[in-house]
């Protein structure tokens, strides 16, 4: 009986490890990257753009809207990740549904207001992509590397400013 307990207690804590979570809040890795769906969204000039004609080794892509409180906290730090990022080829755009704005400069403005005035933006046109990756909340952040692969995803409010998170996404990119 005594071993049965043993390896009960051996048991929980390695159970206990596979939980435990060094990195920053809400960052979860995939074992293995995943294809991204085959969509199109529409940039601030009006354009639609393939999601998987990057030629960046990174884009962070951060689903929000306007009414999501967490999405506007995020916002100011976002920008300067942003102009970090743009450093080390890796692209940050942020997501909206398209029936959220009447026009590009109606949502460039909004973001010039909570801090992000360089921010690429663009619209999920009929919420393709939301859908196709099973987004049902925001703020939600989905990496995906050069070879258009999911490689990475964020729920929920993430903290921008992290050194260490900035260190663990730029950590994702394989040459």
């Amino acid at each position: 009986m005594t071993l049965f307990y043993r390896l009960l207690f051996v048991l929980c804590l390695i159970s206990a490890n596979a939980f435990a979570y060094s990195g920053p809040k809400g960052l979860y890795v995939l074992g293995y990257p995943v294809n991204m769906p085959d969509v199109s969204l529409s940039n601030e000039q009006g354009l639609s753009e393939p999601i998987r004609a990057t030629t960046s080794d990174l884009t962070v892509m951060v689903f929000w809207s306007q009414s999501c409180a967490p999405c506007l906290r995020e916002m100011k730090a976002l920008e300067k990740f942003y102009q970090k990022a743009q450093k080390d080829n890796i692209n940050v755009m942020v997501i909206s549904p398209k029936n959220s704005w009447k026009d590009a400069a109606e949502e460039r403005k909004f973001l010039t207001k909570y801090g992000a005035p360089t921010l690429p933006f663009y619209d999920d046109t009929d919420n393709s992509l939301s859908l196709k990756l099973g987004i049902a909340s925001t703020p939600y952040t989905v990496i995906m590397d050069k070879n258009a692969k999911k490689v990475a995803t964020i729920k929920g409010e993430t903290n921008w400013d992290s050194d260490k998170l900035y260190k663990m996404i730029k950590e994702l990119i394989k040459d």
